[in-house]
């Protein structure tokens, strides 16, 4: 869970550059379009990172080579000849189809042998010699020095950092070690108006006896330049206080961000035009796909059925399904939301109901979020910004991100901040504290720039916090102060904090998320799926805000997992 260790990352990070020249090209003349090679050398290259420890010894040349030419021959660039190839390759290779052109790349350019050749692509070595159409190995190094030199070392780990996150957002959840992390279905509505509670069940204790639920201690120790604490157990958290009225006024967050089957919706038609702000926003399963519910506490029923938009589920490269709502997709106006579809963006003005979509050349879309001037969005092999003034869309690098700030992780356990402007090109990037191998989720950035992610624990911060606290605490939220100073010259926040999920060992991922920022101090996040808590980065208090839907079924008219929160 910890991430490889450095002297990994210098190994791969030698690997990479010794092959990425060979192998961009190669998927050049297999793909035809330098864009389109670029980013499945880049993908390639992300994939071979997850897999490093296992492959680094075995054989990494024919996973790699397996991914970038599978993807090679069959990723689209647009075009409706069936070829996919692009200006640059001479007659001879641009009329022949692409397992064609793969066969040649393999046998002729990179000079591999059948055997390896046929592996690689998944064809007999029978099939293998028939399909070899007669083209030179002076043909194709022609053809292939057109392409620019690249070093894809970070670019990979950014990749590899995209995949975890993306079977984080799907819920993966896979669980070792028999340990299961049961849902808590706290305050759900039943569609009579009518709350039902269920009562804290009695947890066993040490010696195997059932007694009473002890109180959470939220008691702070010092991990490797951290604040750190370990956040409340599943037992723990009915017996954390509730934010007082005042405060869930001026959050307007009710206590149930859920609703059942029957729970009475107006929908946006027959409300018409109204500038009542959107709070958060849900998914509402039905039988062909989803459709949004906008929750607007100003109006009588808060619940808003957005029935203009029918919505389906997002499919990333690899198969994976998402969900077509990210949690960041409110803009700041409260007014404007957007929504990912295969090959649009659609944004939706809540005031007036209006839906612009706004087609991009990429069925994948799984990621999104809001500029002062634009939305950007993403996949994992493209990024795009549509401007949210005349709607153009531009495609951008895939260091590009909607910010203002974002948290990373490089090298193993090098915590970096990056700072954006408003089109999502990074300004600046500067260190942080070395106690994360990986993030996951969305960065929110709040009042003094101060930040928030969700993240694993690195190797020595894990084995640091369970010498400590022997409670299998492998994951957390970590929380850094701004870079706006105070009168004394301290940094907004003070020191950065973690908190970190008890029994998060052999989780893949979901323990706990950030969703955004309330105030000054608190950061809202999402704990043990069903639960939305307040959490003090400054004095380490949690409160107990909002009961959050769960992940299990699909029935129509029960809300999905995903929320998203206005800033």
């Amino acid at each position: 869970m910890s991430g490889p260790p450095r002297e990994d990352g210098d190994e791969f990070a030698d690997y990479v550059r010794a092959r990425q020249e060979q192998l961009v090209r190669a998927a050049y003349l297999v793909c035809g379009d330098v864009t389109l090679a670029d980013d499945v050398t880049q993908d390639a290259f992300g994939a071979l990172l997850g897999q490093w420890r296992r492959l680094r010894d075995e054989d990494p040349d024919t996973f790699v080579r397996r991914r970038l030419y599978r993807a090679a021959m069959l990723r689209r660039v647009g075009r409706s000849d069936g070829t996919g190839a692009g200006p640059g390759l001479p007659p001879e290779l641009a009329a022949l189809t692409r397992r064609q052109r793969a066969l040649a790349v393999l046998l002729r350019y990179e000079e591999r042998g059948e055997v390896e050749a046929a592996e690689v692509l998944g064809l007999s070595r029978a099939s293998l010699r028939r399909q070899l159409p007669p083209v030179t190995r002076d043909v194709l190094v022609d053809a292939a020095s057109l392409v620019p030199d690249r070093d894809y070392v970070d670019r990979a780990r950014l990749a590899a950092g995209r995949r975890r996150r993306r079977a984080w957002r799907g819920w993966a959840g896979s669980v070792a070690a028999g340990l299961v992390l049961v849902a808590a279905v706290v305050a759900l509505p039943d569609g009579a108006g009518r709350t039902v509670v269920p009562r804290p069940t009695a947890t066993p204790s040490a010696s195997g006896s059932v007694g009473a639920t002890s109180a959470w201690d939220g008691s702070t120790f010092a991990l490797l330049g951290t604040l750190a604490q370990v956040g409340p157990s599943e037992e723990q958290l009915a017996r954390l206080p509730s934010v007082d009225d005042l405060t869930r006024g001026q959050l307007a967050l009710s206590e149930v961000l859920s609703f059942g089957p029957r729970t009475r919706m107006r929908t946006l038609s027959e409300i018409g035009a109204s500038s009542a702000p959107v709070r958060a926003v849900l998914l509402r399963h039905e039988s062909d796909g989803f459709r949004a519910v906008l929750v607007r506490p100003t109006l009588d029923d808060p619940f808003v059925l957005v029935d203009t938009l029918p919505l389906v589920a997002n499919v990333d490269e690899a198969g994976r399904v998402t969900a077509p709502l990210e949690v960041t997709a409110v803009a700041e106006d409260r007014r404007h939301v957007v929504f990912l579809q295969p090959g649009r963006v659609v944004v939706l003005d809540a005031y007036t109901g209006e839906l612009r979509t706004h087609p991009v050349a990429d069925r994948h879309l799984d990621q999104a979020g809001w500029t002062p001037t634009s939305v950007i969005a993403w996949s994992d092999t493209a990024r795009w910004r549509v401007d949210r003034v005349t709607g153009q869309v531009h495609r951008l690098s895939l260091s590009s991100f909607p910010g203002p700030q974002r948290i990373t992780v490089e090298g193993g356990e090098n915590v970096r901040i990056s700072t954006f402007d408003d089109k999502g090109s990074n300004m600046a990037t500067r260190g942080g504290p070395g106690v994360l191998s990986d993030v996951w989720g969305s960065t929110f950035t709040g009042p003094g720039g101060r930040l928030a992610t969700g993240g694993f624990l690195g190797r020595d911060a894990a084995l640091a916090a369970n010498q400590r606290r022997p409670e299998r605490l492998f994951q957390g939220v970590l929380a850094l102060p701004g870079t706006e100073g105070g009168a004394d010259g301290v940094a907004d926040g003070g020191a950065p904090r973690l908190l970190i999920a008890p029994l998060s060992e052999g989780v893949s991922v979901g323990c706990c998320e950030v969703l955004g920022w309330a105030y000054r101090d608190e950061v809202l996040v999402r704990w043990r799926t069903t639960e939305l808590l307040s959490w003090n980065a400054t004095t380490g208090a949690l409160l107990r805000v909002a009961t959050l839907p769960g992940r299990d079924g699909s029935a129509p008219g029960t809300p999905a997992a995903t929320v998203a929160l206005a800033p």
